[in-house]
């Protein structure tokens, strides 16, 4: 009894925050092709899409460009640098170290993604679409520039 009063609660709870935020679980499906721009200079990103576990995610490079550090490193898509490139760059920043500085990252809750140009992806928790530029917080003063994306979901 009290572990169902316990998942009552929280399912309470998460549903205002939900509406709080703008989104609820009830209106996953409702975000197709929901436009997002995404700032270089800003740490992870809300993108307004509250997903379920195995719903699909698409996310699509529109438009933009973006980089790193604007006095050293070009502009480049979110699809982020090639390997010459990337390997100038200070490598501690990287918060996916298997993939390019300037690249686009997804996350749901503790969950990471790559997404580059364009990614699909298949919810593996219950959250928020979190969005952001491959570039750590403490890394992000020199960044510059921004993208946008086209973002999908169909529930499962």
């Amino acid at each position: 009894m009290q572990s169902k009063l316990a998942t009552l609660l929280f399912a309470t709870l998460t549903a205002g925050s939900c509406v709080l935020a703008g989104a609820s679980p009830a209106s996953a499906t409702t975000h197709y092709g929901k436009g997002k721009r995404i700032s270089s200079e800003i740490g992870w990103q809300n993108a307004g899409v509250y997903v379920e576990p195995g719903d699909m995610v698409r996310i699509h490079y529109v438009s933009g460009r973006w980089t790193v550090d604007y006095r050293e490193f070009p502009y480049v898509s979110s699809a982020g640098y090639p390997r010459h490139i990337d390997r100038r760059i200070y490598q501690p920043c990287k918060i996916l170290s298997r993939h390019p500085h300037g690249s686009m990252i997804a996350r749901i809750n503790n969950d990471h993604y790559r997404v580059g140009g364009s990614a699909l992806i298949e919810a593996r928790q219950a959250g928020f679409l979190q969005l952001r530029i491959n570039d750590a917080d403490g890394c992000l003063r020199d960044n510059d520039g921004s993208v946008r994306v086209k973002i999908s979901v169909a529930d499962h």
